[in-house]
């Protein structure tokens, strides 16, 4: 009678020893993972929350936040931890905003320079500088020449435009000049100190010759076709920039023969 309550006894027992084995394998389980969710330092009772995760023994809340350099870091929400060595969210917030902020501003400020320059630019390209000199042949021909320059900002040129214009001598003369030989007008540009800043332009006075070198000739008539007054050319030079145009006081003129 013993022995058949020792063998129930024994029979009863296994499955309590089980479910205590049980019981004490996933309490093992869990803390192998709270130890895996473990960071830095600090204790091993942490538990996963929505907005991150908490120490239970510290109560720091370990979360992430982007710092300014894009990259997402951890950091803890409240009193950091010094233990965890983590900076605190609010402060990656914080710099994060200040460097947005820095950016922003540096910005705005090259944007203001860039739109300064080119309102400059706009009012230098709407002025013009100009000058006349006349010059008068053997024949008895004489011609007036009216020359302006305006900067393109756009293509950092110089934009020369030269009327050569008949005042007094024969019609077929004048025409012979744009027709036959090989007359040249330079234009050349001076600072103040009469110092030449760039190459001159040189304008054959021959249309043919200089259609062939790239420049723009125009007739320039009266009440008809028949009454030729002129020839208008149009060049461009190209320079270092707005500074360099600026430096230009004094336009030169010359008739190479």
């Amino acid at each position: 009678m013993y022995k058949k309550f020792s063998l129930v006894s024994l029979f009863l027992l296994f499955p309590l020893v089980a479910i205590a084995n049980t019981h004490k394998s996933e309490t093992i389980n869990i803390n192998s993972r709270s130890n895996d969710i473990n960071i830095k330092s600090g204790s091993n009772n942490i538990q996963l929350y929505d907005n991150g995760m908490v120490d239970q023994g510290t109560k720091d809340i370990i979360s992430s936040e982007y710092n300014f350099q894009g990259n997402l870091i951890n950091c803890t929400i409240g009193k950091s931890s010094k233990r965890r060595d983590l900076p605190s969210c609010n402060e990656v917030i914080e710099k994060r905003t200040k460097e947005e902020e820095r950016i922003r501003r540096a910005e705005e400020k090259k944007f203001e320079k860039q739109r300064q320059e080119k309102e400059r630019s706009n009012k230098l390209f709407a002025k013009k500088k100009s000058t006349t000199k006349s010059f008068t042949f053997p024949d008895g021909l004489k011609i007036n020449t009216v020359t302006q320059i305006r900067f393109n900002p756009e293509t950092s040129e110089i934009i020369v435009n030269s009327e050569v214009l008949k005042q007094s001598g024969q019609r077929e003369e004048f025409m012979k000049i744009f027709i036959e030989g090989n007359s040249k007008l330079e234009i050349a540009f001076f600072d103040k100190e009469n110092f030449e800043l760039v190459d001159p332009m040189i304008f054959p006075l021959n249309i043919y010759e200089g259609q062939n070198e790239g420049f723009n000739y125009r007739k320039k008539v009266g009440k008809d076709t028949s009454d030729f007054k002129g020839i208008k050319m149009v060049g461009r030079a190209r320079i270092e920039g707005l500074s360099e145009f600026k430096k230009i006081s004094s336009i030169g003129v010359a008739l190479k023969i």
